[in-house]
């Protein structure tokens, strides 16, 4: 019986065997986290799973709704008011028994560092720039391929940020200002922000969304394979369905970014902290201090802090440093802590 198995395993992936330079081996001993189980996450997923990637991590804290079944094709109306990563997860193990399928029902940012680590490549299928940015800073904190994907009505865009080699979502000139300058929100405040942009949904296609899931499923799919054949996208793709045109943007890297740029060569400040006070109490005593202006970021090991940790769960050990930014410094502020 288990020779059976193995033998049907094997005429599963029988067509993309026989693809030029194909390593299904890579894939059956890759792991994957897709954050975001929405119109992207479901074709993302779906393209994964069916290719044989050995295990996927779903990342999602929302419920399905009758108005997601027009482009998130792995549920069902019987899935109506269920987990979605639950749902998923049930359906993508009917459609490939062979693979792992790993779920947390929960908010991106309550994702143990570990989980993250575990991967080969993470891919972004969010639908909010602020997770996102902080999603980015993970990556390149732990040096991990990011696959990033986004879109709206009858546009898309893909960008694959490979850390310190490929621009990252920080350096990206392409996001409007207002947008790149908005703090991300502590997850106390963040269900408002969630209610209020309840009242302006973001219009989607689910042929655009199908159109781009792809495309980031197979840059995924190269970062797996690997091999001097295979070119990574090293630039922006925009796509307008309206016109039917791809475009590519040529990106580059910004050696001052606050997330993945070179070391600055800063003057350091000692600051005095208590330890029970979180990260919003230090953002207002330095608009104080030094009258900075919102919104404001603090980036520890290259990871952009929530305001509600506490400075007494961060992981900086003696003369290490917080690096505090806002638009209107010409450079990073350094700080060493002192309790």
């Amino acid at each position: 019986m288990r020779a059976k198995k193995v033998v049907e395993r094997e005429e599963r992936y029988a067509r993309q065997l026989i693809a030029e330079n194909w390593k299904q081996e890579r894939l059956k001993a890759a792991k994957v986290l897709i954050a975001g189980i929405g119109a992207l996450g479901s074709v993302v997923s779906t393209n994964l799973v069916s290719l044989g990637i050995g295990e996927t991590i779903l990342v999602d804290f929302d419920t399905v709704e009758i108005s997601n079944l027009n482009r998130q094709f792995i549920f069902r109306e019987k899935d109506i008011g269920r987990p979605k990563v639950i749902a998923a997860s049930e359906y993508l193990k009917d459609l490939n028994p062979g693979v792992r399928i790993q779920v947390h029902n929960a908010d991106l940012h309550a994702i143990p560092k570990a989980v993250f680590e575990s991967c080969n490549v993470i891919i972004d299928c969010l639908d909010t720039f602020e997770v996102r940015r902080w999603l980015n800073s993970v990556c390149v904190s732990l040096k991990k391929p990011l696959v990033h994907g986004g879109i709206y009505g009858w546009l898309g865009n893909v960008q694959v940020v490979v850390p310190f080699s490929t621009p990252c979502l920080e350096c990206q000139p392409l996001i409007p200002a207002e947008r790149l300058q908005k703090a991300c929100t502590p997850p106390g405040e963040r269900r408002k922000a969630e209610e209020e942009e309840e009242k302006n949904k973001v219009p989607s296609i689910p042929t655009v969304s199908t159109l781009i899931g792809g495309i980031q499923a197979q840059e995924t799919l190269k970062l797996i394979m690997g091999g001097e054949s295979i070119k990574i996208l090293d630039n922006y793709l925009f796509y307008d369905g309206k016109s039917e045109s791809f475009t590519q943007v040529q990106l580059q890297r910004n050696l001052d970014c606050i997330v993945c740029g070179e070391k600055f060569s800063l003057k350091t400040i000692e600051y005095a902290i208590d330890e029970e006070e979180n990260v919003r109490s230090l953002k207002d005593r330095l608009i104080a201090s030094w009258g900075l202006v919102e919104p404001i970021r603090v980036i520890s090991n290259g990871v952009i802090l929530e305001n509600n940790v506490k400075m007494r769960e961060l992981d900086i050990g003696e003369n290490e440093a917080l690096y505090v930014y806002d638009h209107s410094l010409f450079k990073p502020m350094r700080l060493i802590l002192r309790t």
